[in-house]
């Protein structure tokens, strides 16, 4: 039996009561921490199911290591978020259904529902995209492009930040990127989230004053690129922003 399950945005806290009683069920407990920033304790969460978890690369992760566990034994995989938001981990149950291997997914809160604290409304967006960090002759325009779709087509843009082993992009980084690209213009509000799901910041404002806003230093981190609001959304929005504007 192979289970996938989700930590949720922000710490153990957010597991769900059905994620610990898989996990005391299995022989084995393996965890990625690439796919997204989490804020919580292993071993608090070690404790709560009074078993080991081991940590998995990428590249241990991405292999059949955890299709051939769970052919013999009860695994747990667990994700940051929720465990389908990253979709390199659907191919875990492709190959899973292929090898005749149950599975159960359980899942958890995710950026794709907390951006709803916002106040924008979750059927008016469009494509989400990401930014990654350029690197020499690898500077991807997809995200560009697809903010530019977005906007034609009247629909927000989530825009989530390149995360690496060692780093997550910020706020600042990503909105001078977007900036660089003219993807947002000077003169236009974007809104910028951190820690949604603990210690929420969210910010409605001015590129120049998200990049210097102290407050927006934190990570994980995403922006959303507006299209059209409606009179509910500009009321709501008022919640967030500054004096400034």
């Amino acid at each position: 039996m192979l289970y996938l399950i989700g930590l949720g945005l922000n710490d153990e806290k957010d597991i769900s009561l059905k994620a610990i009683e898989a996990m005391k069920s299995c022989s084995s407990v393996y965890c990625e921490l690439y796919t997204n920033k989490w804020h919580g304790s292993l071993n608090r969460l070690e404790d709560m199911i009074e078993k080991e978890i081991h940590i998995l690369k990428r590249e241990k992760a991405e292999t059949d290591f955890l299709v051939e566990e769970a052919k013999t034994k009860n695994t747990a995989f667990l994700v940051p978020g929720d465990p389908l938001t990253a979709t390199t981990h659907i191919e875990l149950l492709i190959e899973a259904k292929k090898h005749g291997i149950a599975f159960q997914v359980i899942h958890a809160s995710s950026i794709f529902t907390a951006i709803a604290e916002t106040g924008l409304i979750l059927y008016k967006f469009g494509r989400s995209t990401t930014l990654v960090y350029p690197e020499g002759n690898y500077d991807p325009k997809s995200p560009y492009d697809t903010i530019k779709f977005n906007k034609k087509n009247e629909l927000h843009s989530l825009v989530l930040l390149d995360i690496k082993e060692d780093k997550q992009m910020t706020v600042k980084e990503a909105v001078g990127l977007l900036l660089g690209h003219r993807a947002v213009k000077k003169d236009e509000k974007i809104i910028a989230c951190c820690c949604l799901g603990g210690e929420s910041v969210i910010k409605y404002d001015l590129p120049s004053n998200l990049k210097g806003d102290k407050q927006l230093e934190a990570t994980p981190a995403v922006l959303i690129v507006l299209s059209k609001l409606n009179f509910k959304e500009e009321e709501a929005l008022k919640l967030w922003q500054s004096n400034k504007i």
